[in-house]
């Protein structure tokens, strides 16, 4: 039998190696020239990797028997140069099947073999690194910003930043987006007072006017939080003893340069209406409205217990135990209706009904988990305490929601045929602007037709807060259809 080669000594001067490798990393790609492919990352016994691509008319043939993690022996496939930007692997050539091309199982190979390998931070910072190469990183998750909404490619997609910490305590930003900033905001939720450790394979290095960060690419990264890896229990031992507990920030977008389009979405291209206007409105649109949160509605709840899967809300189901002719209950489970799991992850979600004000009229506004956290800058579950049957009474209002009494932002919300046809007088907050510089511009710029007051003046949110002027539970004189 012919020798096993190194990935070291692949060229493409011949068809018939043999290579005994993991695969580390295995995803499917399509593109309009190539159709969809396989692409996939191998590492050798060496720790050397090199890229692999399973081409279109040979996907149906190897797909069963390629899976990520698993070892195989490789003869007989072609090697051909590898070019391009964010390549997976500094290797100047990859692997490309052909239809003789045989795939067999290898047992005699180091399973714990994980082809991870690092980048130092200040080789990130300092742009000595290759930009057109994805790299690894580790790092201990130091700060978070809360989830924002922006619109990418017409989309709009969950983005969050993160500041990475080693064992230098060097510093070093990662941008995640899409399911990846969704999977560590909710990790991050559900962390305990435990530390977390991030492991980014294949991540982009991104330089923005000399600001150096990582990025999850497109399809190609994988992001693990805690993960049991020798290396990332070496990296612990590393890491001073004295654990830094997490912060989490407001975005640098809306605490000190906001970015143009949102800049320009809440000051020009919609609409600014008074509360009075939002009210009598007759068609459904969307508008910005500066107004004061004058209280919390604890009658209903200020969070709901979600599937950590997929967010939506579960259903308590009551035990039924059968006893004669008689039903009896004894306790409850939950059970996630999208995902049909009777035994669902549980995480506590914020779901704020805010009751607002300005000088025309008062109103609710509906603050979902993400919007919340930008005003609560805590994750609902430290507010909640653990996910227990004794978690936390929905009515009692912890002292940072009473601590939002008072003060004045912008909120985005979405006017629906319900709150017109049917006079709800609850609307959905769709974005929220909380920078001081910019409510402060926007109350310059004057308020909207038939926003003064029937005393005179104009209602200034700055000035004139509300602070305590309601209570936060039962009614009030002013709205007691809001309250009661």
């Amino acid at each position: 039998m012919a020798a096993m080669n190194l990935i070291s000594e692949l060229k493409p001067f011949k068809n018939m190696w043999k290579v005994q490798v993991k695969i580390v990393r295995l995803w499917k790609q399509y593109s309009a020239a190539g159709g969809e492919t396989i692409e996939m990352v191998f590492v050798d016994a060496r720790g050397d990797k090199i890229a692999g691509t399973v081409k279109k008319e040979l996907v149906g043939r190897f797909d069963p028997v390629l899976q990520e993690g698993e070892t195989k022996v490789l003869i007989n496939f072609t090697v051909t140069h590898s070019n391009g930007s964010y390549r997976t692997t500094n290797h100047p050539f990859k692997i490309v099947f052909l239809p003789t091309t045989r795939v067999r199982i290898c047992e005699e190979f180091p399973h714990n073999l994980t082809g991870l390998n690092p980048v130092n931070f200040r080789d990130v910072l300092s742009g000595v690194l290759d930009d057109s190469l994805l790299v690894d990183v580790i790092g201990q998750i130091v700060e978070v910003t809360q989830m924002e909404i922006v619109p990418v490619n017409g989309k709009d997609t969950q983005k969050i930043t993160v500041e990475l910490q080693n064992e230098n305590d060097d510093r070093l930003p990662l941008v995640l987006w899409g399911k990846f900033a969704d999977d560590v905001s909710n990790a991050i939720q559900l962390r305990n007072e435990e530390s977390i450790v991030c492991v980014l394979r294949f991540g982009k290095i991104k330089v923005w006017k000399e600001y150096r960060s990582i990025s999850n690419a497109y399809n190609v990264s994988t992001v693990a939080l805690n993960p049991q890896m020798e290396e990332v229990e070496a990296f612990r031992s590393f890491l001073p003893k004295d654990d830094l507990a997490l912060a989490i920030v407001e975005s640098k977008s809306s605490t000190v340069v906001p970015s143009v389009k949102e800049k320009e979405d809440f000051f020009f291209h919609t609409p600014r209406k008074t509360i009075s206007q939002v009210l009598e409105a007759k068609q459904v649109g969307k508008c910005i409205v500066m107004a004061s949160i004058a209280a919390i509605d604890s009658d209903m709840g200020w969070y709901y217990l979600s599937c950590k899967v997929c967010a939506k809300k579960v259903l308590t189901v009551p035990n039924d135990i059968e006893d004669g002719e008689e039903d009896i209950v004894d306790g409850h489970n939950y059970y996630c209706l999208k995902c049909k799991d009777n035994h669902p992850q549980l995480l506590p979600r914020y779901k704020l009904h805010l009751v607002v004000l300005d000088s025309t009229n008062n109103t609710k506004f509906l603050l979902f988990d993400n919007l919340a956290l930008q005003l609560l800058h805590k994750p609902c579950v430290e507010l909640t305490g653990p996910i227990t049957d004794e978690i936390q009474d929905p009515e009692v209002l912890p002292p940072v929601l009473q601590d939002l009494v008072g003060k004045t932002f912008l909120f985005k919300i979405g006017i629906e045929r319900e709150n017109y046809l049917y006079k709800h007088p609850t609307f959905k907050v769709l974005k929220i602007m909380t920078n001081i510089g910019l409510i402060n511009e926007f109350d310059a710029i004057g308020s909207p037709a038939e926003s003064q007051n029937t005393l005179g003046g104009t209602f200034s949110a700055l000035s004139d807060a509300p602070e305590g002027s309601l209570m936060l539970h039962g009614g009030h004189p002013s709205m007691p259809s809001l309250l009661s």
